[in-house]
């Protein structure tokens, strides 16, 4: 199975994400049980994970009012002051193989003081899954690239229903709240094979001169910031070139100084966010350095996403860069199947 076809595969497994959302709040419920009181919901994940995190904490800190912190494993384990825990936090581990060494060495510390944890994993047959209080899968069933793209998105998905499900046991939302937000991500998943079709359309008018970009940067603010990390991630491992993201207006900072015509730019905007300062900066480098390319959800931007969603347009976007990542990647010759340098488990391996 190429990955075009895992991708073509995301909307179908966001929609059993969505069918599943009784299931998932009748565990949360019953896990919670009376003490539903939350103080802050931290969130242990790397890579991809924390990125998907990082995409929904926006989403979860509006309607769930509580504050959302993302903390990476190997910093929560060795550096975090274990002293701040709390018991009325709900912690979530992050773990697609549901393997990830650190991931389940912060899950024990936090099991240790009884605290209430949740794993987020691929499979519920892992050691991560075992542990924790509760075991959630992600949605992703079984994905076939160690590049995570149905993952990405299946990890935002059960997220998003996570904190939507909170709100119901706490009784903070009724049921014509809920079906508006279900309509909403449907309008989401319908649109996405849509925005893909497009992709490869924009990708032909464009490849050439991508073709000649050595390394990419990609830029957005608020959630399109971890969407921007997102991409980041896939470029760098997928095609395989250096890449590096940056929240918008930290890209006019230090970063502009090593700008360069080599380098391939990625603006993202909405129309209602920074979208003068977004269409500046992408004026400015179009004309002094080299191309940029503005993707937004208004006709003038480079790639029009055309978004139908309003809770769940990040995941719109991604799918842009998703398909782009792997038309670059297999128009560079790139395997995907294989990693560059499969023997690094020899000397450092980050699995159980």
């Amino acid at each position: 199975m190429s990955m075009i076809e895992v991708i073509n595969r995301i909307p179908t497994q966001l929609q059993k994400i969505g069918q599943n959302k009784e299931g998932l709040k009748l565990k949360l419920k019953e896990f919670l049980k009376a003490d539903s009181e939350i103080r802050r919901i931290v969130i242990i994940a790397s890579g991809t994970s924390y990125n998907a995190a990082f995409t929904t904490k926006h989403f979860a800190e509006n309607i769930n009012q509580v504050p959302v912190d993302i903390i990476y494993p190997n910093m929560f384990v060795h550096y975090y002051n274990h002293s701040l825990l709390d018991e009325k936090n709900l912690y979530i581990f992050i773990s697609q193989g549901g393997k990830t060494k650190l991931v389940y060495e912060a899950l024990q510390i936090v099991k240790n003081k009884k605290y209430r944890t949740i794993s987020l994993t691929e499979t519920l047959n892992s050691p991560i899954a075992d542990i924790a209080d509760i075991a959630l899968e992600i949605g992703s069933e079984n994905e076939e690239y160690l590049y995570r793209t149905l993952g990405y998105s299946a990890t935002c998905a059960t997220l998003s229903w996570i904190y939507i499900s909170l709100l119901d046991i706490c009784d903070k939302i009724n049921e014509e709240e809920i079906d508006i937000y279900m309509q909403d991500y449907h309008s989401m998943i319908k649109n996405l094979m849509k925005i893909k079709e497009n992709t490869i359309e924009w990708y032909k008018k464009h490849k050439f001169e991508l073709m000649q970009k050595h390394n990419f940067l990609f830029a957005g603010t608020n959630d399109l910031w971890a969407v921007a990390q997102e991409a980041d991630i896939k470029f760098m491992e997928m095609l395989p070139v250096f890449t590096n993201s940056f929240e918008l207006e930290e890209l006019i900072h230090g970063p502009q100084n090593s700008f360069n015509q080599n380098i391939g730019y990625f603006i993202l905007s909405r129309s209602t966010e920074d979208r003068e300062k977004a269409r500046s900066i992408a004026a400015f480098i179009e004309k002094e350095i080299s191309s940029c390319y503005l993707i937004g959800d208004y006709d003038e931007a480079s790639f029009n996403v055309s978004p139908e969603s309003k809770y769940f347009s990040n995941l719109e976007y991604i799918t842009y860069f998703q398909v782009l990542a792997y038309m670059l990647s297999t128009d560079r010759g790139r395997d995907l199947t294989k990693g560059i340098y499969p023997r690094v488990v020899d000397y450092i391996n980050k699995s159980l």
